[in-house]
């Protein structure tokens, strides 16, 4: 039984993780809130979340049905993993960038 919650509940997350990098996918000027940054970057976070979802969903679903895991946990570790990861970088260093930008400028009005 415990078993299959976990299932359901993986099954859940990754449905949840598929309707989030869609939103970023499709509007990537307005990206959900857990990333800003440049376009680029959100549509990276996009696809990431997208696979990842994707994979998941794919495993649970595998999973219940009593088969093995296989190509989803591959997906999941060496393309959306990577693209995530990557894109979360560039996103925290594009927001320091631009709060230092405005800082400096903040300073030189001030002057």
């Amino acid at each position: 039984m415990f078993d299959r919650a976990v299932d359901v509940l993986s099954m859940a997350l990754g449905l949840g993780c598929v309707w989030l990098g869609w939103r970023a996918v499709l509007r990537p000027r307005r990206p959900p809130e857990p990333i800003r940054g440049p376009v680029g970057v959100v549509l990276a976070w996009g696809l990431g979340y997208v696979l990842l979802g994707n994979s998941l969903t794919i495993e649970s679903v595998t999973l219940m049905a009593g088969g093995e895991p296989g190509r989803p946990a591959d997906v999941i570790r060496w393309v959306a993993g990577p693209l995530l990861v990557g894109s979360i970088l560039a996103a925290f260093l594009s927001r320091r960038w631009e709060r230092r930008r405005d800082r400096a400028m903040n300073e030189g009005r001030q002057a």
